[in-house]
């Protein structure tokens, strides 16, 4: 009944809907750091200046070296160096503050690549839609993509943005199919475009200046492309990007964690006992724990971390705060037989409070668990976070609080695996004093929030090895547009910055920040090429197609760079309107252990191609909680390590 309750409490977490390189260390990396083998190419002249291959914006093309300088500190060499009368303006003229932007080393791995082509054609040009990411890696292909350490091809497509209204503003995405890999130099090449005319695109100005120039700052980027078999003449715009490193991405969070460890060993941090009360079959205890702080003041909401002394942002801890949790607990719970117990994240901008329905479920079938608030987008935070959409300077206070968050979350798996930590008190002990929770018995159950946040913390863990991450995705700069939760929002960033380019520019920026705390900064070491010390996690993905909340591109772009396989047959016949259906994830064997997507369809139709929510249909975002095939997979996955075929000769579908 336990492995029962288990699983029903991981698909309830499904139906909480969104509204709510290189890893291994080497001699010199300090704490939190990894080293990182990266394709340099030459310091850009004008750092910090705009760059003239595209006028539509100064930021564009976007990413772009042109936007750093040197730097011999950072692992890849470079630094972000954002123009500051190049970022975009808020409606009272002001400008976002670059000062936090310009710590990175690089670009997100999970970034859009944006350019401006006036009156373009993405059909008659070829360009490779998301409905054919494989043309993408065609010989003749108009986008070419290059990771530049070795000269492979990055899948990728290419759509305008729907969003914006007039042609002038109306960017042209070019959207990885997987994350980019860590320090790593990449370089795109757009060639043979078309405009709506019929006529050919050609260079602008400033980049057929370049193309004249043989010592061009562009040469290496030249160089490069025809290597690839791209002849410069061909070109219509090209330009090379740096992504971060390891360093610099998870570095801040990285090296909060092993200070942190460092402190507990194998034991937990303190905590405190502050109610516990009877409701039915379960006991609901209250208590808090105590944690580094690492953020300036007392921490709260729009309080940023206390790292300005440290160019890298690497913070220092100041003090202790008290994080706040949850526990549900089976009452029947005993010493010979003690409840396994699920770590649980809330849903977009919700409290851990949102554990306690789910908790009592699972305790009338003999399972605990424990819930805490997702600092920096937690319902506190609301404020705060709508407060920086009129000046997006304040942004880093999201995800400067979310790696607090994180930290939370990672002490708290400690609290539940270690032998002196909730075990070793009597409010999770017998009357003999033996503990009626087991502490090998752990796990991470997130969705749609928590399937965008969850692969974070069990990346830098192993006090958990199973994890579930259902309706999940990577990258809120793809999710967002193309999720209906972002109706809500939306408006105040409009209001704020008027002009639909720098609202394409907008989330771009955020993404270089964001990064530090959701699933596009980590995946990359979550399934294979795990961090120092860590072993890498078994991750079963869920995907309701045709979700309104979470993109299934998000989804699946985060089940590439996982290099997890899938299920199939995935999707029935004629369902999807991809050429190659889930192109670039092998379908695998079932039965399986290790990390698997399995994909559900609830009759909902296709999503759109272009970036804007799916709105057909009824929303399945949250309609595998009613599925009892998906709760035998869930009960396998999490007591086995087993990822079972429970939809027969078929696709997995339910009635919608």
């Amino acid at each position: 009944m336990r492995r029962l309750g288990l699983a029903l409490v991981a698909m309830a977490v499904l139906a909480a809907g969104c509204s709510g390189s290189s890893g291994g260390g080497a001699d010199g990396a300090g704490p939190g750091r990894t080293t990182t083998t990266t394709a340099k190419a030459p310091a850009a002249p004008k750092a910090g200046a705009c760059d003239d291959i595209d006028p539509a914006a100064c930021l564009l093309p976007w990413p772009n070296d042109r936007f750093t300088r040197a730097d011999a500190t950072t692992a890849t060499g470079l630094r972000v160096d954002l123009p500051a009368d190049g970022m975009p303006a808020n409606a009272d003229g002001k400008p976002i503050d670059a000062t936090e932007w310009n710590r990175n080393d690089g670009f997100a791995p999970a970034s859009a690549l944006l350019t401006v082509v006036p009156d373009l054609d993405v059909e008659a040009s070829g360009l490779p839609p998301v409905t054919d990411i494989g043309a993408s890696l065609d010989d003749d292909s108009p986008l070419v993509l290059i990771d530049a350490a070795d000269g492979t091809r990055v899948p990728a497509w290419a759509e305008l943005d729907a969003n914006a209204e007039g042609p002038a503003e109306q960017a042209l995405m070019v959207q990885p199919a997987t994350a980019l890999v860590e320090g790593h130099r990449h370089v795109v090449g757009l060639r043979h475009l078309v405009r709506t005319d019929g006529s050919e695109v050609g260079p602008s100005d400033g980049f057929a200046a370049q193309l004249a120039d043989p010592d061009a700052i562009a040469a290496a980027t030249f160089a490069d492309l025809e290597d690839a078999g791209v002849d410069r003449d061909d070109l219509d715009v090209a330009w090379s990007f740096t992504v971060g490193s390891g360093d610099d991405i998870s570095g801040r969070l990285r090296s909060m964690w092993e200070e942190t460890s460092e402190q507990v060993g194998d034991g937990a941090p303190p905590f405190t006992i502050d109610s516990d009360e009877e409701s039915g079959a379960a006991r609901i205890i209250r208590g808090t724990f105590e944690m580094p702080k690492y953020l300036q003041g007392d921490g709260g909401p729009g309080s940023v971390m206390n790292n300005d002394d440290d160019p890298d942002g690497i913070p220092t801890a100041d003090g202790t705060m008290d994080a706040d949790f949850v526990c549900v607990v089976p009452k029947a719970a005993t010493a010979k037989d003690p409840a396994g117990t699920v770590i649980y994240g809330h849903g977009l901008l919700g409290t851990r409070d949102q554990a306690l329905d789910i908790g009592m479920l699972g305790a009338s079938v003999g399972l605990g668990f424990c819930g805490l608030d997702y600092l920096g987008m937690s319902a506190p935070d609301i404020p705060s976070i709508v407060a920086s959409f009129e000046d997006l300077s304040a942004f880093r206070s999201l995800p400067d609080r979310l790696q607090q968050g994180h930290l939370s979350f990672l002490l708290l798996g400690r609290l539940l695996a270690s032998d002196e930590g909730f075990a070793s008190d009597p409010t999770f002990q017998d009357a003999d004093g033996n503990p009626t929770i087991d502490t090998g018995e752990v796990a991470l159950l997130g969705a749609s929030q928590g399937g965008i946040l969850g692969g974070v913390a069990s990346s830098l863990t192993d006090d958990w090895h199973q994890v579930i991450l259902g309706v999940p995705g990577m990258g809120y700069n793809l999710l967002l547009r193309r999720s209906v939760d972002f109706d809500e929002f939306f408006p105040a960033v409009e209001a704020s910055y008027p002009d639909e380019l720098d609202q394409t520019l907008v989330l771009e920026l955020l993404e270089q920040l964001w990064q530090r705390g959701e699933n596009a900064g980590y995946a990359q070491h979550l399934t294979a090429d795990p961090y120092p010390g860590v072993e890498a996690k078994d991750v079963l993905l869920l995907e309701a197609f045709g979700d309104h909340q979470v993109a299934n591109v998000s989804t699946e772009k985060l089940a590439r760079t996982l290099g997890i396989t899938r299920r199939e047959p995935t999707l029935a016949d004629g369902r999807s309107s991809d050429e190659e259906p889930y192109w670039g994830i092998d379908a695998g064997p079932v039965p399986s252990t290790g990390s698997g997507l399995m994909v559900w369809d609830f009759g909902t139709p296709a999503p759109p191609v272009a970036n804007v929510p799916n709105r057909a249909g009824d929303d399945p975002h949250g309609k595998l909680a009613s599925v009892p095939e998906a709760l035998a997979l869930v009960l396998s996955f999490v007591t086995d390590g087993t990822i079972i075929d429970v939809c027969g000769d078929g696709p997995c579908q339910a009635p919608g």
